[in-house]
């Protein structure tokens, strides 16, 4: 016995996918802005510093700097997350 096409079953997958991106250029689209002690910052909503202003003046070298390290932060929490769900897949026996 083969395994069986179920075209419903596609389709509400597909529907998810399509669902989900839909979100992800939601949330990277919206724009956060806090101003405080005359430091400006603005952050994308899946974390990216879009700009960072001191007294009126841009800063790009931090921006760019404070982006680089949420990167690595990020793959690092990827990498760490992946090895945590190879050690769980072996407890649930996948």
């Amino acid at each position: 016995m083969g395994i069986m096409f179920n075209p419903m079953q596609v389709g509400r997958k597909g529907a998810a996918v399509a669902k989900l991106a839909m979100l992800q250029r939601k949330i990277m689209g919206k724009k956060i802005e806090v101003e405080k002690d005359g430091v400006k910052v603005i952050v994308t909503g899946d974390g990216k510093i879009k700009r960072i202003e001191v007294d009126g003046n841009e800063e790009k070298r931090i921006m760019e700097a404070a982006n680089e390290a949420i990167t690595k932060a990020q793959k690092y929490q990827a990498e760490e997350m992946q090895g945590s769900m190879g050690d769980l897949s072996s407890i649930f026996g996948k």
